[in-house]
């Protein structure tokens, strides 16, 4: 089960730190975000990246045996993955108005292809956790950087932390129902 939680055989959990760590490069604690767009966009694609992660496996959860048979927890999983579906739209147009491109078709994730949706569904769910805790963690860390540098970015980022802290607490939940 440890392996499961670490990111082992947590592809979910493998690509959301792949993300963060690919961002860290980024957040030098003496830099001005609005001296560096590249840096500002290259954060928030990782942010878009995260978060479409995160509507391709609530969808999923939503769909599988588990959340089908109870209405509940489907239910539960689809609102998540709206969410994140709204979270995707709000970067991608931050990215946009930055003069950016949103990239909706991230190369290199593990977690894509080859999920089993339909195994341990506590499991799944703790495996969630783990990683929304870990989002919770990098949308933080952003916060931090982008600070009063810039005030739109933040203000964003501070509405998606309320979400994803509010995803963790329905995963711990889940598991204790």
């Amino acid at each position: 089960m440890a392996g499961s939680m670490t990111g082992q055989d947590n592809l979910f959990l493998r690509d959301v730190a792949a993300m963060r760590s690919h961002a860290q490069a980024y957040l030098e604690p003496d830099a001005i975000a609005s001296a560096r767009p590249q840096a500002t966009i290259a954060l928030l694609q990782a942010a878009l990246t995260i978060e479409i992660l995160c509507v391709w496996r609530y969808t999923m959860m939503s769909v599988s045996a588990r959340g089908l048979r109870d209405q509940q927890v489907g239910f539960e999983f689809q609102e998540q993955a709206n969410d994140e579906r709204k979270h995707t739209r709000m970067v991608a147009e931050r990215i946009t108005e930055l003069g950016g491109v949103p990239d909706f078709q991230p190369k290199g994730l593990e977690s894509r292809f080859g999920a089993d949706y339909s195994g341990d569904f506590d499991r799944l769910v703790a495996q969630n956790l783990v990683a929304e805790q870990s989002v919770v963690e990098y949308y933080s860390d952003l916060i931090r950087y982008f600070g009063s540098s810039d005030p739109l970015t933040t203000a964003m980022l501070k509405t998606i932390l309320q979400d994803e802290e509010d995803h963790a607490t329905d995963m711990q939940d889940l598991l204790a129902s």
